[in-house]
């Protein structure tokens, strides 16, 4: 894809959770990217100027808007910006970038997208951009948080499981009792990890381990994609 820079005006600004925000952008007629990838966003305060990286959920079917799925950090620049940051307001953005990417040309019949947080977000879109695509893959998405509030389109991947066979959505809390599942994501790894493919996504520390999990078990590294968030 062709990198391109432009001026996103904000259409929408949508609470998910009390920390996790989603924004509408307009981008140029034909901006497109590759599921996984994201874009830099140039933020702007008190005579300030620093790019910050989001990964892309989605877009319009005419690429004129895309989605971003943010976690606002307490005191952190970026998020003091995002909380004042209206219906109207416009960013800098440079993009697509990255290779965080689904590999089409696996042979593997099962991928596994394992994931915490706005981590979540290149998962859900390598998700959405693929299962149709690929019909006899089974795609199983292993998302954590600490509470059930934190679940974030916890609604849509419902939906989008009731609705497609080969999709399996495991939410697991690791703070709280629930209905559903609970503790760290290898607890619902399946017991034989050979030929699938994993994508790990989320903080250092839950790519560190899974990364090292799977490698102890005896998954090949070719097999195992990943992205860290500082």
């Amino acid at each position: 894809m062709i990198m391109q820079s432009f001026i996103g005006k904000v259409l929408e600004k949508e609470d998910l959770t009390p920390d996790v925000i989603r924004f509408t952008i307009t981008s140029p007629t034909g901006f497109s990217f590759k599921a996984g990838q994201f874009v830099n966003l140039m933020i702007k305060k008190d005579g300030v100027r620093k790019p910050r990286s989001y990964s892309i959920l989605d877009s319009s079917s005419d690429g004129e808007r895309f989605h971003l799925v943010i976690k606002l950090i307490e005191n952190g620049f970026a998020s003091k910006v995002f909380k004042e940051t209206k219906v109207g307001d416009e960013f800098e953005v440079k993009g697509p970038l990255g290779h965080f990417i689904f590999d089409e040309k696996s042979e593997n019949k099962e991928n596994w997208f394992i994931g915490c947080s706005c981590g979540l977000v290149p998962l859900y879109s390598m998700i959405t951009a693929n299962l149709e695509k690929f019909p006899g893959k089974k795609f199983y998405l292993v998302f954590s948080v600490k509470t059930k509030k934190d679940l974030i389109l916890h609604d849509e991947l419902r939906k989008m499981e009731q609705n497609n066979a080969n999709f399996i959505y495991i939410p697991t809390l690791t703070r709280e009792e629930w209905e559903g599942k609970s503790g760290r994501v290898q607890k619902h790894f399946p017991n034989n990890l050979k030929n699938k493919t994993f994508y790990i996504c989320g903080i250092k520390e839950l790519v560190i381990d899974v990364k090292e999990y799977l490698l102890d078990n005896g998954v090949d590294s070719k097999n195992i994609k990943f992205e860290r968030y500082s």
